[in-house]
């Protein structure tokens, strides 16, 4: 399972330009392309077999929220 957190990873797919355009909802060319590599990068190491056992989850949440 893969979740973005946002609903606009398949508009940042789309993104090209300089995200002036209404078209590309504020999202500019490198934005497009972050969501893309990141995008096909996660669909390789699915594609390759159980993620979970090349890329183990980490637990973080004391770094990131801290805590004992």
């Amino acid at each position: 399972m893969f979740a973005t957190g946002t609903m606009r990873w398949v508009e940042a797919l789309d993104a090209t330009g300089d995200g002036r355009s209404g078209r590309n909802h504020g999202l500019d060319a490198r934005s497009g392309a972050l969501t893309t590599r990141v995008t096909e990068n996660l669909l390789r190491v699915f594609a390759a077999g159980p993620a979970g056992r090349s890329h183990p989850a980490q637990d973080n949440v004391k770094a990131v929220y801290g805590g004992s």
